[in-house]
């Protein structure tokens, strides 16, 4: 459950062996739930729909999450990008992202999970697990081992996954593929291709606000969608609720060994997702006159409908660096990274059967149509452009006791959006963002090391974040005046690391000054409220991470951590305001010095590994205190533990089946009914007065992650 690590910044990784003892349905995103910096929200037990991080006052948007230094979805989308079997370590770097790394939000740092490395021998692992929620998962992997002299060599695997939701109804599915493989050359040189293909379908559940889970808690009702369709409210059929989803990866990196010390690395990438989302929902045609299919009767009233989100978001780049070494004591890098990507999202309707069955999102017959054209309120395409340079050098001094690192990046970034369904114009910025970083790290003995890093890392808004917010229903162009910048971070770190025989520890005191904070929130634009993204002024957060674990002693390992947070907003939050003459006007509400959002005092955990090569077993439990939901500090979520268990056994080997190996994992083992995270924030949840004189009404109530029930997952897993 803890690495030694030498870097001279905070690292925190979990292992190859912690992983093979936890559920193969857990995503990276279970895995680092015990680290020291991180809280974790998850949706359901199967592993299929994944959650939110919460680090050092921020949240998953703001850190890059990366496959082989390869930027992927945020944590909610984890589980598309490889099967847990198919991984090595997971490392998180909390207060730091490596210069060379292609990240736009890195302001909490980052999670890089790393893949495994296909073996020199042909073999291969298949496993099987069944659970709670119906859950049924297979995983078959066949590796090649070395392919006669040519110094390649590959594995494929293939998983299959369903589960029911375990609150609300209907179920998941999951269909997954992985292709990993190596060749290497006699001089260092190597090539690396990592492709993977990820094929579901989900039912999002609902989050509730505070009263929805105490009410479900005591047994006064349900916040959740219904089973059954009701065609005079279609928004509550958990039927007409879905997301179907591919993903597509694909990164090879190659690195060639040059001639006089010199060397090149490229890491060309590209991630495909698609797909579409809909939910229920009444369409007034008497507001906006349509047709069923182009050559149809002309409808009225309240119509059922589906509303479906079409999705098209291509994403690519590279990174080349070229290496020099000086002898053995500096080491330069200088690079180049490009970065496109691309979000273009397409709304239609379509009329629902009598039962609630949504068709086909493309079929003519029951969409609707205006003018004798599909009728799209929306067609939305964002994106941005990143060009950024880097330069660094590493420096050894005292026989290499002593490891300098000091670097530069500048990254120049251009976004747009544009919505074609309606006569706005394109709405383009402009950035340039400089990113220092320096990091000291000095080897006292054999036993100690101290460090120190400091470095400036940046959030990029989402890009349809821009001035381009339309009316949900007609298109309409409305306006926005709020252009959100790029939220950044200078970000300090002072370490100490001892490790012996018997444990290893690790403390380290942070600092984190953030400017341009962003939030979602609501703005009032043109007499609508309307949900944007905005800059939310500054906010301070200061702290420290400890760790320590103890080396295997009669086969058991301990393990525990804690970090204390304190985290403040340093600047009032934009709002809207009623004077008494009932005059609106721009206001704020006075947040500053109040506590951050998501901001949890103290993460606390605790671990104890077994094994013995034949039996092993891990518990953790974690505890993260209580957080504020709102910016004005008036609701608060309490404060709550998670659990796990695992527990197996390594069978001896037959004929050609290696080490058959039996595990059950166990989750939330007091059957709690608790909130694990806020899923929306609010700005306020009582009205407040706002700094200029005005009347701030409540902007809403928080809605909350929840964890899920008692569940269990067995596995029976070969080796051959």
């Amino acid at each position: 459950m803890m690495r030694h690590e030498t870097a001279p910044h905070s690292v925190q990784t979990v292992t190859k062996q912690y992983i093979e003892m936890q559920s193969p349905t857990n995503t990276a995103l279970d895995l680092v739930k015990n680290l020291p910096s991180i809280s974790v929200s998850t949706v359901d037990s199967s592993g299929i729909l994944g959650g939110q991080i919460n680090s050092r006052s921020l949240t998953d948007s703001d850190m890059g999450i990366l496959l082989n230094g390869v930027p992927v979805a945020t944590a909610y989308y984890l589980n598309q990008n490889v099967d847990s079997e198919d991984l090595d370590h997971v490392t998180v770097t909390p207060g730091s992202a490596a210069i060379e790394l292609p990240v736009t939000s890195a302001a909490v740092g980052v999670m890089d999970a790393q893949t495994y490395t296909p073996g020199h021998k042909f073999g291969g692992l298949m496993d099987f697990s069944y659970g709670t929620n119906n859950l049924s998962r297979e995983f078959m992997r066949v590796e090649s081992g070395d392919i006669g002299n040519s110094g390649i060599r590959g594995y494929f695997s293939f998983s299959h996954e369903h589960a029911r939701n375990w609150t609300g109804p209907w179920t998941n599915a999951r269909r997954h593929l992985d292709f990993g493989a190596v060749k290497d050359f006699d001089d260092g040189s190597s090539v690396n291709v990592f492709v993977s293909w990820n094929h579901q379908f989900t039912a999002a559940p609902l989050y509730p606000t505070a009263s929805q889970f105490f009410n479900k808690k005591h047994g006064l009702g349900t916040y959740n969608y219904q089973a059954t369709y009701d065609p005079s409210n279609p928004s509550t059929y958990g039927g007409l609720d879905g997301n179907m989803w591919d993903q597509v990866f694909i990164t090879t990196p190659v690195h060639l060994h040059l001639p006089y010390n010199f060397s090149f690395d490229f890491k060309p990438y590209y991630v495909y997702n698609g797909g579409y989302t809909y939910n229920g929902t009444l369409f007034n045609a008497d507001v906006t006159p349509v047709t069923l299919g182009a050559d149809g009767n002309a409808l009225s009233g309240h119509v059922p409908a589906a509303s479906y989100y079409s999705v098209f978001r291509p994403h690519a780049g590279a990174v080349a660096k070229l290496n020099y070494d000086i002898g053995k004591q500096h080491h330069i890098e200088l690079g180049y990274w490009f970065d496109y990507q691309d979000n273009q999202v397409v709304n239609r309707y379509s009329v629902l059967s009598a039962t609630g069955q949504q068709p086909f999102p493309y079929a003519a017959s029951t969409g609707l149509f205006q003018d004798g054209s599909r009728y799209m309120p929306y067609q939305g395409d964002s994106g941005w452009k990143n060009h950024s340079l880097f330069l660094q050098d590493t420096s050894k001094f005292f026989n290499k006791k002593l490891v300098v690192t000091a670097g530069f990046k500048v990254s120049m970034i251009n976004r747009w959006s544009q919505n074609f369904a309606s006569t706005a114009p394109m709405v383009q910025s402009n950035f340039v963002v400089p990113l220092p970083q320096l990091s000291i790290g000095y080897q006292i003995d054999t036993h100690n090391q101290i460090y120190v890093n400091a470095e400036g890392d940046y959030r990029m808004p989402d890009p349809g974040s821009l001035s381009q917010v339309f009316d949900a229903q007609t298109g309409k162009y409305i306006g926005n005046p709020y252009n959100a910048k790029p939220q950044y971070s200078i970000k300090e770190e002072l370490g100490w690391r001892y490790d012996n025989r018997y444990f290893m520890t690790d403390l380290e005191f942070f600092n984190y000054a953030i400017t341009e904070r962003l939030v979602s929130t609501n703005v009032y634009v043109n007499n609508q409220s309307i949900g944007s993204t905005i800059n939310a002024g500054n906010q301070t957060a200061r702290g420290f991470d400890a760790m320590i674990a103890g080396h295997p002693f009669h086969h058991w390992s301990p393990y525990a951590s804690v970090e204390y947070l304190d985290a403040t907003m340093d600047s009032n939050l934009p709002a809207t305001g009623v004077l008494a003459n009932g005059q609106t006007i721009a206001d704020y509400l006075p947040t500053r010095g109040k506590t951050a959002v998501q901001a949890p005092h103290v993460l606390a955990n605790f671990g104890l590994t077994y094994d013995d090569g034949k039996f092993f077993g891990n518990v953790g439990v974690h505890y993260t205190s209580s957080q504020y939901a709102t910016f004005m500090n008036d609701e608060k979520m309490p404060g709550f533990v998670t659990d796990s268990l695992a527990i197996g056994y390594h069978f001896p080997s037959f004929g050609f089946v290696k080490a058959p190996t039996f595990r059950l994992n166990f989750n939330n083992l007091g059957g709690g009914f608790v909130r694990t995270g806020v899923n929306g924030l609010d700005n306020n949840a009582i009205a407040t007065r706002g700094v200029r004189g005005s009347m701030i009404a409540a902007s809403g109530s928080p809605t909350y992650y929840l964890y899920p029930r008692f569940n269990v997952t067995g596995t029976l897993s070969l080796a051959f």
